[in-house]
């Protein structure tokens, strides 16, 4: 019986790794800014981006990724993301074609840090 749940934790360990520890090196972004030597790749859901888009970023959802890693130019990127395992993940698999991550811009951290300064502001 311990054998057997030592296995399972085993098994699931990389898995959970991959989804919630963050990945070294690549920094919260305050503002995204669109410049030439900076690629915003959009990585949310289609539904999701769909209902707020950024207009100067790159659409592939990050089961998209895979496929279409090659129409993404050789730059420095910043990942817009949803969540902190979309960021986990997206990262993790850019980074694994070669790509140059720089940081990550979260629509929900930011609505949240919007909505903290307007409430404490009153």
């Amino acid at each position: 019986m311990v054998i057997a749940l030592g296995i399972i934790i085993l098994l699931a360990l990389p898995v959970l790794y991959r989804r919630y520890v963050p990945v070294v090196g690549a920094e919260k972004i305050a503002v995204l800014n669109k410049d030439e030597d900076t690629l915003l790749v959009d990585v949310r859901d289609f539904h999701v981006a769909h209902h707020d888009p950024i207009t100067s970023a790159i659409q592939i959802p990050l089961p998209y990724l895979a496929r279409q890693h090659n129409e993404i130019a050789k730059k420095e990127i910043v990942v817009i993301v949803s969540d902190k395992v979309l960021r986990n993940l997206s990262i993790r698999q850019l980074k694994k074609y070669g790509f140059d991550v720089k940081g990550y811009w979260c629509k929900k951290d930011n609505d949240r840090d919007m909505y903290m300064t307007v409430s404490a502001g009153n």
